[in-house]
């Protein structure tokens, strides 16, 4: 293998005769360094995008989520806190009830969520941060919820002065006799409207534990799920262990499974990327491919004389093999090393705004790199190995 290594490397280095073939060489190799750069920065875009999501959604959701495994709601008894707060890590957590709910202001009419948090669920969920009008609940909170921008302008409402009238149906069998005693009731008064960039999100309106629980005929202990915030996240897998070995008849879950919606058409549309952009690696390394064939043409003396003193075909075929492989590595190495300086430049000085206070995101990721490499490197020797095999006992004497 030195001997084949050698005589590339050779022919990578010096000048060709053939002034056609150097500027032809160049072009392919500034072909793989642009696609090299291309595909690392889709991916680092991607990556940006997703980092930038997840920072988003860490104001409302929570890096924990205990759902029953059975029903809709369970109550929350002492030996469950008692499971909770044995915690590997310290951790804090804020009890929700959440139900379908019917909702009218005037003549407006929607039907949302209602969603009961406890006192301490801003502690837990940095909600109140996504506020834009109002305030967060006061611990002595009773009769008043908070809206979603896009509930507040539906219902048309208007903030400290409108209450809300809010109606859920009562449970029970058998005919409605009288509409009127068909649903229970409450009409909190709206104090606050956030903004989230969920889409769930927009459907819901908070409104303290208590309120949710008479409403909803429900007793004092009893919630449809238990948010948790774990101090260090990086004991998250942890918890989320010891929790599953503590509490196995509840469904403990991650942010990335309570999103798990969302990261599944990140993730796809970032294949999508990826897969788009390897069609133009691919179409760059084939003239990769023909270059090494004009190479061959070129160095048929080269290659006869090879054989002459004792230089087997298989030999010779490798020689050309690592000629198109070194090219691409040459490529790859150059690709990278700018399209990690572009990203590096987006990262500290924000060249590309979306918004003239948001930059375009971009993360730097090694996986990304890894990706990138093994893409180039294989399709590379595919290229190489298809481009060297042309080579044969024909080809030598027919030239």
């Amino acid at each position: 293998m030195k001997f084949p290594f050698y005589i590339a490397q050779r022919y990578l280095k010096s000048k060709s005769g053939n002034n056609i073939i150097n500027i032809v060489t160049i072009l392919a190799c500034l072909g793989v360094v642009a696609g090299t750069m291309a595909l690392f920065i889709v991916l680092s875009v991607f990556s940006g995008i997703k980092s930038y999501s997840a920072q988003m959604l860490q104001s409302n959701t929570p890096d924990i989520r205990i759902y029953p495994s059975k029903g809709k709601t369970f109550a929350v008894s002492s030996d469950f806190l008692k499971k909770l707060e044995q915690s590997p890590s310290n951790i804090r957590y804020a009890k929700v009830l959440e139900e379908r709910a019917f909702f009218k202001n005037g003549e407006k009419e929607e039907i949302a969520y209602i969603k009961g948090v406890d006192s301490v669920f801003n502690k837990v969920v940095p909600i109140d941060s996504l506020m834009i009008l109002g305030n967060w609940f006061a611990s002595e909170s009773k009769n008043t919820c908070i809206v979603s921008y896009q509930l507040y302008r539906q219902l048309d409402l208007n903030i400290f002065t409108d209450r809300l009238d809010t109606y859920v149906p009562k449970a029970g069998k058998g005919y409605i006799s009288n509409p009127k005693n068909a649903f229970r009731e409450v009409f909190p008064q709206v104090i606050g409207v956030l903004s989230s960039p969920n889409e769930e999100d927009k459907k819901y309106i908070y409104a303290p534990l208590q309120l949710t629980q008479n409403l909803l005929d429900k007793q004092k202990n009893e919630v449809s799920y238990v948010d948790v915030k774990v101090a260090d996240l990086k004991q998250l897998n942890s918890v989320v262990l010891f929790l599953q070995k503590q509490l196995p008849d509840y469904r403990i879950l991650k942010n990335e499974e309570i999103n798990s919606s969302f990261y599944k058409i990140l993730n796809s549309e970032k294949l999508i990327a990826y897969l788009v952009s390897l069609l133009v690696v691919v179409m760059v390394l084939s003239n990769t491919s023909g270059t090494i064939i004009m190479v061959i043409v070129d160095k048929k003396e080269n290659i006869k004389t090879l054989l002459n003193i004792g230089a087997s075909l298989k030999s010779v075929r490798r020689i050309f093999a690592l000629y198109g492989f070194l090219l691409n590595l040459f490529g790859m190495f150059f690709g990278l090393l700018l399209g990690g300086f572009l990203v590096w430049i987006q990262l500290h000085f924000e060249l590309i705004m979306i918004t003239p206070n948001i930059a375009y995101p971009v993360g730097f990721e090694w996986q990304n790199v890894i990706l990138v490499c093994c893409t180039i490197v294989t399709f590379g020797a595919l290229a190489s190995l298809l481009a060297s095999g042309r080579i044969s006992k024909r080809f030598v004497k027919k030239h």
